[in-house]
This record gives C-alpha cells, structure tokens and sequence, in this order.
C-alpha cells in the first residue's frame, strides 16, 4: 500500500514574544510562510502536549466530515491543554498538524491564525493517509515553554485516568 507522506511548512517574520525565547530566520534559508525557522529558549517550564483531534470532552466526534468544525475544535481542545499546563498560544515553540487531505490547508492557516499570531512557533504540516478513526481529518501536537517568571501555573492533574 501506498501512503502520501508531504511535510511542508509555512511562516511569518519572526520576532520574540515568549521570554527567553528566540525566533530566528536565518538569511541563508528561504523566507518561512506560517512558522518560524529556529526557535531557541532558556530557561522556563517544558509543556508537552499530546495530539489533539476534533473529539469533545466525552469523547465524541465534532464536525464529521466538515474539515473546518474539526479545526476549531481541534484548536479548542490545544487551547485547553496549554491551559492546563500553564501555557497559552504565545508560549508555543512547536507544533506539528497532520491532515488527510492537502486541499483544504487554506482553511486550515485561517482558523489556526485565528487563535495564533506572529511570532509563530516552528511548524510541520503532513498529509497522512489516516488518523486514528476513519472520520478525523487532523491531528495537532505541540510544545511550549512556559517563562519561570510565569503567573499561569499548570492546573492540578485530574482524577482522570488514561484509557488504554
């Protein structure tokens, strides 16, 4: 069987919201479209989030077969975990989207830049085959770091535990 593996990335200029972080784009690389080239840090508290997909809290399926529905909430669903690890949007050093189909990345820069803004972490998109379950269209992951300085500490872990 043969399965599509595309990674590409996209960027806007770079500058340096996170403290201790530093967004670079070196001149030798061409001009990054969505994503920043380099991003280095010092300091700080390392998030760790795992993939995120279009599922609510009770595990449901939100937006089967409507790409855009499952990238707001995929987005929701990574808003919550920088939550509940003290982190926000602007903290994000990485991140990495898998899709299943490559034509519909417009809609997918114009919900994510509805919940990030320059300078942007760097950045992986891949087209797969498939997810998880046939009915998600994408998968985010991602990496933040928190400023020691921050005042957001990370939410107490739940009483939930992982299924599986």
């Amino acid at each position: 069987m043969k399965s599509t593996l595309l990674a590409l990335v996209f960027a806007l200029p770079a500058g340096s919201s996170l403290a201790g972080a530093q967004h670079i784009n070196p001149p030798t690389l061409a001009a990054p479209h969505g994503y920043t080239h380099v991003v280095t840090v010092d300091g700080g508290r390392t998030v760790y989030i795992a993939g995120q997909v279009p599922l609510d809290q009770h595990g449901k399926l939100v937006g089967a077969g409507d790409f855009a529905a499952q990238v707001r909430q995929t987005f929701e669903n990574l808003k919550a975990a920088l939550a509940a690890g003290g982190a926000n949007f602007s903290d994000l050093v990485e991140m990495t989207t898998y899709v299943t189909d490559m034509s519909q990345v417009d809609t997918y820069r114009k919900i994510r830049n509805q919940y990030m803004s320059a300078p942007l972490p760097t950045a992986s998109l891949v087209e797969v085959k498939g997810l998880f379950s046939k009915d998600v269209m994408l998968e985010v992951s991602a990496v933040a770091v928190v400023p020691a300085s921050s005042t957001h500490p990370p939410v107490r872990p739940s009483e939930r535990t992982p299924k599986g």
